[in-house]
């Protein structure tokens, strides 16, 4: 059985958007290679503007701080998206955004869905929180902290931290304790 991995918001890896107009913390994705089959990440939107084409990929994106946004995605705009709200669109797609009162800053879960099965739930935790699941986990502490526990492993979730959970033959059972909002995303490779 794997032992969860701690990703701590300082090892965060700053990019360059693809179309030059921000950047990117980068939180983990499944391969160092260009052609990553999913990735997580964060950005600061200061200005409405295009998004960055991922041709191939489906994306799932969330307001995590800030006032919200709407997406005109291939000239179609979508309802207001506010913080923990989830919305899921193709890489492919044209896609402005316009910042409903000012900056916003945003998660996104990038995936290649001939490889991956994901989803993405946010989960408001105060107290106790139990999570017992066999697929790779990624959890995320967008804000507040958690004290997290895997037999004998303890760690502690500060803000932007993440933890990776490898998939396993058994479900693996995580206890929780805190008050945090914490995004888990699943993730399934499919049979090639």
């Amino acid at each position: 059985m794997s032992t969860p991995s701690l990703l701590p918001a300082r090892e965060h890896r700053r990019m360059p958007w693809r179309n030059g107009l921000g950047s990117t913390l980068e939180i983990a994705r499944d391969t160092p290679a260009d052609d990553f089959g999913w990735r997580i990440s964060l950005a600061d939107v200061t200005q409405a503007g295009p998004f960055s084409p991922f041709a191939g990929m489906t994306r799932i994106i969330s307001v995590i701080e800030g006032a919200g946004m709407r997406l005109h995605v291939d000239g179609e705009s979508t309802a207001s998206l506010g913080r923990w709200q989830t919305f899921v669109f193709s890489g492919d797609a044209q896609v402005e955004c316009e910042l409903l009162d000012g900056p916003i800053r945003d998660f996104n879960l990038i995936y290649r869905a001939d490889r991956y099965a994901a989803e993405l739930d946010w989960v408001a935790i105060d107290g106790a929180w139990e999570l017992n699941d066999s697929r790779a986990l990624l959890l995320f502490c967008a804000r507040g902290s958690l004290k997290v526990h895997h037999e004998d492993a303890r760690l502690g979730l500060e803000p932007l931290d993440a933890l990776h959970v490898q998939p396993g033959m058994a479900p693996m059972r995580l206890t929780m304790q805190g008050k945090a909002q914490l995004g888990v995303i699943r993730l399934h490779a499919l049979a090639s």
